[in-house]
């Protein structure tokens, strides 16, 4: 198998994977709640969006409808192929045509959510997300996956490995011909279906410390147009704490305007603010929704903890 392919490979199981879980193409499998420590269907989730996604067959054309968003919250749909590709991004209501680039795309809802303990609110993202509608001229099935899922599993933790060795996920995403082709399967492996950059940044942060002691840092909030958020992961990239949500909704400030992040339990760290669970292995990842220019120049940093 080589990189290529995994890509493909590892698209394919998502499409299943994620049918299989709506109960076909042409239908969304939506995350009503803040994704549940069980029901994680990719690696690097968070739970200051919710989820809804779809495997559409576009073989006969296909439309998503996008209702209206209130507040002024952040909502998208990602449009994603079978080879990993993004061509669009929707955010407007109304109706669009989604392209048909291979014959069956992906289409990933994301709601932002400020507060997760807000049943109300969950409520209220739950109604918007039952307004995405897909409009399909035809329901053909995926293909069998017949791939080897031995070599599929090595090369994705051999990918994830490189993923630890990079500042972020930049030029991994994006349409055909406009991403950097020799590391994009680096992006299928650790965050499947991430945003290109310009919607999204991803800084990862693989510290390589234990869990025995508390660690602090003191970051600047990062420019954008949206909102930011930092989650906790731990080795395999799944969340597996329930504190493991730091962004621009809870976050408490410093006098400065800066804000300081602990890492640890609270018997190690004390009742401070803005602190993280660390489970083994544990790395977290910033996103920065609709990103300002120094976050994409890449003059914004991590502090190290």
């Amino acid at each position: 198998m080589t990189p290529e392919t995994f890509i493909r490979t590892e698209t394919d199981r998502m499409f299943r994977d994620i049918s299989l879980l709506a109960g076909g193409v042409n239908r969304f499998h939506h995350i009503r709640r803040p994704t549940p420590l069980d029901e994680q269907v990719v690696i690097r989730m968070n739970r200051d969006t919710l989820y809804s996604g779809a495997v559409i067959d576009v073989t006969a054309g296909a439309t998503i409808t996008v209702p209206a968003i209130p507040d002024g919250r952040y909502a998208s749909v990602l449009i994603i192929d079978n080879d990993h590709y993004t061509p669009v991004v929707f955010h407007d209501a109304g109706v669009h045509e989604i392209p048909a680039d291979t014959d069956h795309m992906f289409a990933a809802v994301r709601i932002q959510l400020y507060d997760p303990g807000d049943a109300d609110e969950v409520a209220l993202i739950n109604a918007l997300q039952d307004q995405f509608v897909i409009a399909a001229g035809s329901d053909g099935p995926l293909p069998e996956f017949d791939w080897d899922t031995a070599s599929l599993d090595a090369l994705r933790a051999q990918y994830e490995a490189e993923a630890a060795n990079l500042p972020n996920l930049k030029g991994m995403m994006g349409p055909r011909g406009k991403v950097n082709e020799d590391i994009r399967h680096i992006a299928a492996a650790s965050a499947w279906g991430l945003f290109p950059e310009w919607e999204a940044m991803y800084l990862n942060y693989f510290g390589g410390h234990g869990t025995d002691r508390c660690f602090a840092a003191t970051f600047e909030v990062p420019e954008n147009r949206a909102f930011w958020s930092i989650t906790m992961y731990g080795a395999t990239g799944f969340i597996e704490c329930e504190r493991s949500l730091l962004n621009s909704s809870n976050v408490v400030l410093n006098a400065d305007g800066t804000f300081t992040g602990s890492f640890g339990s609270e018997a190690l760290c004390g009742d401070v603010p803005n602190r993280l669970d660390t489970p083994e292995g544990w790395n977290f990842m910033m996103r920065i929704y609709l990103p300002g220019p120094s976050v994409l120049d890449g003059s914004y940093v991590l502090p190290r903890a």
